[in-house]
């Protein structure tokens, strides 16, 4: 497993999506119609916006938005054995997380629209070397006494060697 790599794939492909980076950076109901990042905008959300572990790392004072992953579960199911050598599940789990306060757009619910496309990104992909990625559940998330909500999304990944 290489779960460091698999999280910064993760992370690029997310930054670097011009309507997320957009709904991340402009805390405005008209963020989707601004003008798009810049490279070192979009590489600077990885450390504000954007985080490899399943919270905001920091205290949060100003309104915004965050996507938060955690990856878990990752083992061996022996019971798959007359199917192939190994079969190898596991989970990956995108939190977002929206300040109430900025929650609506002109396009919809920022929270609803990152969830789409994060959703559009990762739904059956392989492209991040830990197999193919499927929807597995999605919940609704509040946080910080209601101050953010959201959803946890998560994904199945399986993989057969």
């Amino acid at each position: 497993m290489q779960i460091t790599s698999w999280k910064q794939r993760m992370m690029d492909t997310v930054c670097h999506d011009d309507e997320i980076a957009k709904m991340l950076k402009y805390p405005t109901s008209d963020a989707l119609s601004r003008d798009a990042l810049t490279e070192d905008e979009k590489l600077a959300l990885v450390k504000d916006k954007i985080h490899g572990v399943t919270y905001v790392p920091k205290t949060v004072e100003n309104q915004g938005s965050y996507i938060t992953m955690g990856i878990s579960g990752f083992i061996p199911q022996e019971s798959w054995r007359q199917f192939s050598q190994r079969y190898v599940m596991g989970y990956l789990y995108f939190n977002i997380l929206v300040d109430r306060s900025i929650m609506e757009m002109d396009e919809g619910y920022r929270q609803d629209l990152l969830l789409q496309r994060i959703y559009d990104l990762f739904q059956d992909s392989d492209f991040y070397g830990m197999g193919k990625i499927q929807e597995g559940n999605l919940v609704e998330n509040w946080q910080q006494d209601n101050r953010f909500g959201g959803y946890t999304i998560m994904f199945r990944v399986i993989d057969y060697k």
